[in-house]
């Protein structure tokens, strides 16, 4: 019976030790579950750093693009002003330097008509001196009046050569004339698109 007492004292002692040590195994694994869920929480929370910081990393480089974006859409506007004042002196130019030319022309043109005119009416009278004084030739002066023929003739020869060169001069003034309505058609279709681009420029901007 004494054995029997002794065996049930022994097995409530190992019980209690087994409990005990259930019970720290318990606190331990709770130290460590608080442990895991530390580690974890600041692993999210290095993540999280990260992630702000790959933002911020990202926003700056936004804010750096889009000023990049702003200086070169400033500086597009300011080549393309430049550029239209540019055609706009081009075009003043233009009209100027052809105006002059047309005016030189023009000026030519007189210069040689009234020469032509001053030949023409010199012949002319000339011609009718000539045939008063035909009526009055003799016949020992025929050879003199087939000269004066042939001289005649030949001022008629060189007055149709004058007004041919007259006739290409106007025809060359002509082809001029629309050479330069065509190339103002065409600067004025550039300034246009030029504006229109400078237009669609300013709202991209403004955007």
């Amino acid at each position: 019976m004494g054995s029997c007492q002794t065996k049930e004292k022994s097995s409530r002692a190992s019980e209690r030790v087994v409990e005990g040590l259930k019970s720290k195994v318990r606190v331990l694994q709770g130290e460590i579950n608080e442990m895991m869920c530390m580690r974890e929480r600041e692993r999210e929370s290095q993540v999280y750093e990260r992630e702000l910081m790959v933002l911020a990393l990202r926003q700056a480089e936004w804010r750096r693009e889009r000023k990049r974006l702003k200086d070169e859409l400033r500086r597009l506007g300011r080549v393309v002003e430049e550029n239209e004042e540019r055609l706009r002196c081009m075009e003043g130019c233009c009209v100027l330097e052809e105006q002059a030319r047309r005016d030189e022309t023009l000026e030519k043109w007189k210069q040689l008509y009234f020469a032509i005119k001053v030949e023409l009416d010199d012949l002319i009278s000339r011609t009718h001196q000539e045939e008063r004084l035909i009526c009055w030739k003799t016949e020992e002066e025929e050879m003199l009046l087939e000269e004066l023929n042939k001289e005649l003739q030949a001022k008629e020869e060189r007055i149709e050569l004058l007004q041919a060169k007259l006739a290409s001069m106007e025809d060359q003034e002509f082809k001029r004339e629309r050479e330069v309505d065509i190339l103002r058609q065409s600067l004025r279709i550039m300034s246009h698109k030029k504006r229109a681009a400078k237009h669609g420029k300013r709202s991209i901007q403004e955007f």
